[in-house]
């Protein structure tokens, strides 16, 4: 059975499957719980954990701050449970360590007046572990040995370092202006952190110079920046492929309209340390590539354009676009902003 790629709808609140090959959508759930956000999936089980951030809306204007995580078996593709994280909210990005099989998120608000990381276990499916960050986390990346995550705390300039064994923080990288989505390199060795954090309003105005975007590369051994790699656009997010490429979602704005106008995107590829951060490719996307990923095999990869509501499909082979799938590209009249592609994962 070939492998297949899961989508959320933020704004459409439903989750969608497609062919890894072809493309093709071969199934559809739609009224999951508002607003869905990021996917994570356990490969030994089947089930695919979905968060949900907010009741509606985005970082800077949202409703309540969600408190609910779903899990949806990818066989039945079906809901079979959720999990309570209460009194902590705003879940936002979720990775697995399967050694210890806990499910950790990232949460904005509930851990001393800001938010963090909480750690769940799947046995219990209550949450067993606190890490305060100082900060409104909104994404993080662990180390493949489970001991250390590194939280993006957008605006708040600095990143968070945390022991997840000791269960504390404990070092802080300052990057001033605020950071987006990082990456890992596969060995745990390098943490990619593309700056500065868009300075983001209700009305979808970016205000960032583009000139000033790079992505920081930190040793996790020090813990200290050890070189940038620059950036044609504002950077959104990192992924690091199985073959330890960098792929970098970048935004592209009009500034001569008030506000300024999206413009289609860019996904820029490198090589990974061993060969310098070479760069490789740029390639067009649509609206803010948010969110991309990758197949196992490094030969396919994905980047989903929140903003226009679909996904870019790119061969990794020959450096180039594929196809383009339409995930949901209609804008919902009870919904302020269309948030059409988000949170993606591979189902082998």
């Amino acid at each position: 059975m070939p492998s297949t790629l899961a989508v959320v709808s933020q704004s459409g609140e439903s989750l969608s499957f497609y062919d890894i090959a072809s493309g093709e959508k071969t199934g559809h759930m739609s009224n999951l719980i508002a607003e869905p956000h990021e996917l994570c999936y356990d490969d030994r089980t089947g089930l695919l954990y979905v968060t949900h951030a907010y009741a509606h809306g985005w970082y800077v204007a949202h409703g309540e701050d969600g408190k609910t995580i779903s899990v949806i078996d990818c066989k039945q593709r079906k809901v079979v449970g959720t999990i309570d994280i209460s009194p902590y909210g705003g879940p936002h990005y979720a990775v697995l360590d399967k050694s210890r099989d806990i499910l950790y998120s990232s949460v904005e608000v509930g851990l001393e007046g800001a938010g963090g990381i909480i750690g769940i276990d799947l046995k219990t499916k209550k949450t067993v572990q606190t890490i305060p960050s100082g900060a409104k986390t909104h994404w993080l990346v662990m180390t493949p040995d489970g001991k250390k995550a590194y939280t993006c705390n957008k605006e708040a300039g600095f990143v968070s370092v945390m022991d997840l064994y000791q269960g504390q923080m404990i070092a802080r990288i300052d990057l001033p202006g605020g950071c987006e989505q990082p990456g890992i390199s596969n060995d745990g060795r390098y943490v990619y952190f593309p700056i500065p954090s868009p300075k983001a309003s209700n009305h979808w105005d970016f205000s960032i110079n583009d000139a000033e975007s790079v992505v920081v590369v930190i040793d996790t051994a020090t813990n200290k920046i050890t070189t940038t790699i620059p950036l044609p656009c504002s950077g959104l997010t990192v992924h690091v492929d199985s073959l330890d490429r960098l792929l970098v979602g970048q935004f592209r704005l009009d500034r001569t309209q008030t506000p300024p106008k999206h413009l289609p995107g860019k996904l820029s590829i490198f090589s990974g340390p061993e060969k310098h951060f070479a760069h490789l490719a740029t390639l067009g996307t649509d609206l803010a590539p948010l969110t991309v990923t990758s197949t196992s095999d490094g030969n396919r990869a994905f980047a989903a354009n929140i903003f226009s509501g679909t996904v870019t499909m790119v061969d990794m082979e020959k450096l180039q676009v594929e196809r383009t799938i339409e995930v949901n590209v209609e804008h919902r009249s009870d919904k302020s902003m269309h948030q059409g592609a988000h949170g993606m994962a591979i189902i082998p």
